[in-house]
């Protein structure tokens, strides 16, 4: 009679040990998971802090590169691109762009004037940013005049409709997805995807040309730091010009740019030229804002970010704005 007892004994006995080995492979499978985690979050932090560590030498190249100069041009050190250090176990690659030499979109916030007939015209920035939208994106899918009036709906501060082809509260409310417009400045190119009817097609056209200078609703264009692909700028703030003539003044500035706006307007393509004076108050030969694109590695893990500087009048480099991840 005792046979059987031992049988079931002995069942009983490896059905227990079969319970702990699955116990214990359940319980280093996730102490293994749980490793892998801590050690996925202790590179990404490196690389966290490798990009910080890339923005503050931004800001120390920043100070140093404009102590002193009379102009912002792309011969100074913070302009030279490509710049890229080998760390431990890692690397750190950044640049630094002038945001002006883009079309700040907050400019359009500026309401413009009434004029003699009762209607009111638009700010030169407005102007400017029809014929940049005329210059570069004839495929726009809506007229460039109702992209001008959407945008300064989105920014100002009221709810009533600017002119026709405008979009204000209401006509966002009224969307299968309703939100409602932010009715202050911009803090990312992004938001533009946000105004009414814009498509990914006409983000795609604009988005070399444009960009957004938090708490700045100035426009105002370096025209020492244009390049060759971004001289359509100029030609869209300056309507005497044409594309092709601003690609020349931008292919033949001099090696340290302009020394002063009135000597772009001594060149032969603008001689003689009657330039009102709002026009000529949108160009400049300083900058006051930067941003920085840092990417970083460590190891397996990498990291991205954005951040935006003003330089004061002091050369004190502030840094207004920062993005983690992906440009947007």
């Amino acid at each position: 009679m005792r046979h059987p007892q031992r049988g079931a004994a002995l069942i009983t006995v490896l059905m227990i040990l079969a319970i702990v080995v699955v116990i214990a492979v359940n319980m280093t499978g996730r102490l293994q998971l749980q490793l892998q985690r801590q050690e996925n979050l202790q590179q990404q932090q490196q690389a966290f802090w490798y990009a910080m560590g890339a923005e503050q030498f931004a800001r120390v190249l920043l100070s140093r590169s404009l102590s002193g100069q009379e102009t912002v041009n792309l011969e100074q050190d913070w302009a030279q691109s490509g710049a890229s250090f080998v760390v431990a176990d890692g690397n750190i690659a950044g640049e630094i762009t002038d945001l002006q030499a883009c079309f700040n979109l907050n400019a359009l916030q500026q309401a413009g004037q009434r004029g003699p007939s009762g209607r009111i015209e638009q700010t030169p920035a407005q102007r400017s940013f029809n014929r940049l939208l005329e210059l570069v994106a004839t495929d726009l899918s809506m007229p460039a005049e109702y992209l001008t009036a959407r945008i300064h709906d989105w920014l100002d501060e009221d709810s009533l409709l600017s002119t026709a082809g405008s979009a204000e509260q209401d006509d966002y409310a009224a969307l299968q997805f309703p939100y409602y417009s932010a009715n202050s400045l911009m803090v990312s190119v992004s938001e533009l995807r946000m105004i009414l009817d814009v498509t990914p097609a006409d983000m795609q056209l604009l988005l070399p040309y444009i960009c957004v200078v938090p708490e700045q609703s100035q426009l105002l264009l370096n025209i020492n730091t244009l390049t060759e692909q971004t001289a359509v700028l100029l030609a869209a703030v300056v309507p005497e010009l044409t594309e092709a003539d601003a690609l020349d003044i931008i292919a033949d500035r001099p090696e340290q740019g302009f020394s002063s706006v009135d000597e772009l307007f001594a060149l032969p393509q603008l001689a003689g030229k009657e330039i009102p004076a709002d026009v000529k108050a949108l160009l400049t030969i300083k900058s006051s804002y930067f941003q920085l694109l840092a990417t970083t590695s460590y190891l397996e893990s990498g990291f991205v970010l954005t951040s935006i500087f003003r330089v004061d009048n002091e050369n004190t480099v502030r840094v207004l704005a920062r993005r983690f991840g992906g440009q947007g």
